[in-house]
């Protein structure tokens, strides 16, 4: 947010002026006259903008319910993201990313601004659960989830979850049977994964069952693909265009190997902190985002993403 430019008040000096005293009447008259036509207008003011507040939706509305609705939308949503490219990251401090991109063109025509703060996941989701942020950009959808998010229905993305093991292990990819993929999962050696994160329900599952699948665990996933490259795990889960950013933004040149198939196809949704309000605004979320996809405005916010993805770094 901007802050409000602080004027500090002006001091008149310890010097005496001559013939000030003749003036003060004056002055404490203009004063006196420009209190009351403050308080003449303030009252028709505030009735003036009551009377032309829009509710999302398109309903208009009066009276105490207006004045929450103009509050709400002139405070922007505090939205958690992760270091996710191409979806969401940081790029000099400011926030970049498809889903980034798509969710503000979304909340920008339902009159809302948005902050976008980056935090590892299970603190964002914390946040979020506790009102302190209020909503969760591109989450998968899980039933624990559910119990305390309003979860969109009209995905932001969909994509592949799939393992990625190291550059060097390039003949493992020639192998799309699952036996490659499954000798790396079930190996002796762990793959890394992001507290909190879920890779789809057939990995969740299996990362589920104590002891049949050895793990690391790593702050962020782009510290479980920097691992990766030192040789420290076998493999990283994750969907491909994720993968493939931070593998480029940590050795430029390389080339994934991502092994297949694919675990699941899963959906990435925006999701708001569970108030009546917020189911609301999911509602309209949806719609709008629907109506972008099918005028193709968000394919073709996608396709900025990427140029500017590319832009920074540095093709």
């Amino acid at each position: 947010m901007t802050p409000r430019p602080f004027h500090p008040a002006r001091s008149g000096g310890n010097v005496a002026r001559p013939r000030v005293l003749p003036i003060l009447p004056v002055l404490m008259l203009a004063l006196s006259a420009l209190l009351a036509l403050l308080m003449l207008l303030v009252p028709g003011t505030s009735r003036a903008q009551a009377s032309n507040v829009v509710i999302s939706g398109g309903t208009s509305a009066t009276g105490a319910a207006a004045t929450g609705a103009a509050k709400d939308t002139a405070e922007p949503l505090r939205v958690f993201i992760l270091d996710q490219p191409p979806w969401s990251y940081l790029h000099e401090g400011q926030p970049y990313g498809a889903a980034v991109d798509v969710a503000r063109a979304v909340l920008r025509r339902l009159g809302r601004n948005a902050e976008f703060v980056v935090t590892p996941f299970n603190r964002g989701l914390s946040l979020v659960r506790q009102g302190k942020l209020d909503a969760a950009l591109a989450v998968y959808r899980t039933p624990e989830r559910e119990q305390y998010l309003h979860y969109t229905t009209v995905p932001l993305y969909d994509e592949d979850v799939l393992l990625m093991v190291h550059p060097d292990d390039k003949q493992l990819a020639s192998d799309t049977s699952g036996t490659a993929r499954d000798a790396i999962l079930y190996g002796d050696k762990p793959v890394a994964l992001a507290p909190g994160y879920s890779y789809g329900p057939t990995l969740d599952a299996i990362i589920a069952r104590k002891g049949l699948i050895r793990t690391s665990s790593f702050y962020s996933l782009q510290e479980g693909v920097q691992a990766l490259l030192r040789h420290e795990v076998a493999a990283v889960p994750g969907t491909e265009p994720t993968l493939r950013a931070l593998l480029h933004r940590l050795a430029p040149g390389s080339a994934p190997v991502l092994l297949r198939p694919a675990y699941d196809y899963v959906s990435a949704y925006m999701a708001f902190a569970l108030t009546d309000a917020n189911a609301l605004l999911a509602a309209d979320f949806d719609a709008t985002l629907g109506r972008m996809r099918a005028s193709g405005e968000y394919a073709r916010i996608l396709a900025e993403a990427d140029r500017t993805l590319h832009a920074h770094q540095g093709q």
